[in-house]
């Protein structure tokens, strides 16, 4: 087997992309798994005495939903909405990111 190189890791695919058709709604929106970098920084959330984990559901939504991309304010809006459209979303970025279980936040 060949040993990994520099010029490899620079040519190594990224993460995967899907969309997610939201049939409730009658649009799709366009998720990313996390790289290790955004794990990283989700995971350090986690140690912030400051954040709970719908603070890290809400940074999962910013780094994983890319098509529209979100900030916190059409995030306060799309929580206003059906949530069980709102947990889809986070299934699918669960088992794009191999995670899986609910979507509830006590899982985060």
């Amino acid at each position: 087997m060949k040993r990994l190189s520099a010029d490899d890791i620079k040519n190594l695919p990224s993460v995967p992309e899907e969309d997610i058709e939201l049939e409730e709604w009658g649009f799709s929106v366009k998720i990313r798994g996390i790289n290790k970098a955004m794990q990283v920084h989700l995971g350090k959330m986690l140690n912030n005495d400051d954040a709970d984990a719908f603070d890290y559901q809400r940074e999962l939504l910013k780094v994983c939903v890319i098509e529209p991309e979100l900030d916190d304010e059409l995030i306060d809006q799309l929580y206003e909405k059906d949530s069980k459209v709102i947990d889809k979303i986070f299934l699918k970025i669960n088992e794009l990111n191999g995670v899986g279980g609910s979507a509830e936040a006590e899982q985060f």
